[in-house]
């Protein structure tokens, strides 16, 4: 029994030590001599800590503190109309309840989506794609979320395609997603909008990549995949420069901490994706 003890005891050490190497040196390196570059503040759900996230008041909170690029999320109702939310279901962020893809878009429409941030956004309604888009209408960049693609929701690609050809929004509006088979789908569908892939990161000495599931990380496959958005943890040194020797951008989600991301910046990552544009402000 003490000898089975000591192998599991050893192997749960030799695992710290093994994710440890993978994470990102701004846990454990000092980084007193920084290097600066331009680099891009990317607020996340409109501007998450200003606003209730999503919504029409993130948005505009956010374009207010004029970032390089807002980032929101989309689901589809049940009547195919493209929304702005996080979650799969309106439990976490409106009075309703249940998955949005069994609503219309018109009983969605009278939820309350701002009353659990604060009281001041009680009228709060959940906005659609199409909406945000005119809203802001090349003000700055739009990172588009893709959470569930085609199996989930029928046609949400082609619906979100559309919606950026209808109102030629292709050279300021960016598809991101964990899912590949998504990102895949929409350049078929248009390869004039920019692709983002992202995911949580990838473990030394392995060839595959943490997303939306474990998946080979063969750059070259997709050229179009213009950017790799990592999970700051994971943002090391060697798929920084791995990623960037393929003349790819690297953002790092989500990080509210400005000292840790001066430091990532140090290191040469390009975006900050953060709750708050004001993150990296003097």
């Amino acid at each position: 029994m003490k000898k089975l003890v000591k192998i599991i005891g050893s192997i749960m050490v030799i695992g710290v030590v093994y994710v440890c190497l993978s994470i990102s040196p701004i846990f454990f390196e000092d980084f007193s001599r920084k290097t600066t570059h331009d680099f891009l503040i990317i607020s996340h759900r409109g501007a998450a800590q200003l606003a209730p996230e999503n919504t029409i008041s993130s948005v505009n909170a956010a374009l207010k503190q004029q970032p390089d690029r807002i980032e929101i999320d989309v689901q589809q109702t049940k009547d195919s109309v493209v929304v702005l939310m996080h979650d799969t279901t309106l439990d976490r962020t409106t009075n309703g309840t249940g998955l949005i893809k069994e609503n219309s878009f018109s009983s969605l429409s009278k939820l309350d989506a701002g009353s659990w941030f604060s009281s001041d956004f009680s009228n709060e309604r959940i906005p659609t794609l199409e909406a945000i888009i005119k809203l802001i209408d090349g003000q700055c960049q739009l990172i588009i979320e893709i959470k569930k693609g085609d199996d989930y929701y029928p046609n949400i690609e082609k619906n979100i395609v559309n919606i950026i050809t209808k109102h030629q929004a292709e050279s300021w509006v960016i598809i991101h997603s964990f899912d590949s088979e998504v990102l895949e789908r929409v350049h078929q569908l248009n390869p004039n909008i920019a692709l983002h892939k992202l995911l949580v990161g990838k473990l030394k000495f392995m060839p595959f990549i943490i997303s939306n599931q474990f998946e080979s990380f063969h750059i070259d496959k997709r050229p179009y995949i213009k950017a790799y958005s990592i999970n700051y943890v994971f943002a090391n040194r060697d798929i920084i420069n791995l990623l960037k020797s393929k003349g790819k951008e690297v953002n790092v989600w989500n990080l509210n901490d400005a000292d840790y991301a001066r430091e990532l910046i140090s290191l040469g990552v390009d975006g900050i994706i953060t709750d708050n544009p004001n993150l990296l402000k003097d």
